[in-house]
């Protein structure tokens, strides 16, 4: 994909996600400030609704557009501030201590030999209590051929979250109509909070 333009649109005529909802529920329990990190930002939905929750959102991602589109969808008046970032995540030296990590579509396209580390600083950034949401592609995808993406196996991430509390691991895998025709879709989604 050269641009990622069709996504960004078709991102910004979905709803509110449901996924992230549902951790943002279960990261409203803290009493601490709310401070998320949204990897791989997009068109800036789920910074917008992090915003509209009250949470003050450092939205990452290496695509200038996604960066404009993000302060163009989260400006007005928002519970939560916004700041931008534009890197790519695997670069970054470090996440600020967050409450709440969400990386969408992000993850697969981390490059293999860098998801070990962008883990880890998911896993340190995250402060007691604080809740990781996120989708991880299967290893049935149908792009699991392209060796810069990455696909794990529902073993594989709960072994990734051994020292965290899973509040859902959920699998999906069906059949979709890509512009380069069908395409397995096998996807994780994942809510796990750390102790």
């Amino acid at each position: 994909m050269t641009s990622w333009d069709a996504f960004y649109d078709e991102t910004e005529r979905q709803g509110p996600s449901l996924l992230l909802a549902r951790a943002i529920n279960l990261a409203g329990n803290l009493s601490v400030a709310r401070q998320a990190v949204d990897l791989g930002c997009g068109a800036g939905k789920e910074a917008q609704q992090l915003m509209q929750s009250g949470w003050d959102v450092l939205a990452v991602d290496n695509e200038p557009e996604a960066i404009t589109r993000t302060i163009a969808n989260c400006s007005g008046g928002h519970a939560g501030m916004l700041t931008t970032c534009l890197s790519d995540f695997e670069c970054l030296p470090a996440l600020p201590r967050s409450n709440l990590i969400h990386a969408g579509l992000a993850l697969p396209f981390c490059r293999p030999k860098s998801f070990k580390q962008l883990w880890n600083q998911v896993l340190h950034a995250l402060e007691p209590g604080g809740v990781f949401v996120g989708h991880f592609f299967g290893p049935q995808h149908g792009w699991s051929t392209f060796t810069h993406l990455t696909f794990h196996s529902e073993l594989d991430i709960r072994r990734m979250c051994e020292e965290m509390e899973v509040n859902l691991l959920r699998e999906t895998q069906i059949m979709i109509q890509t512009p380069s025709g069908p395409l397995n879709w096998h996807r994780f989604d994942l809510i796990t909070q750390k102790p």
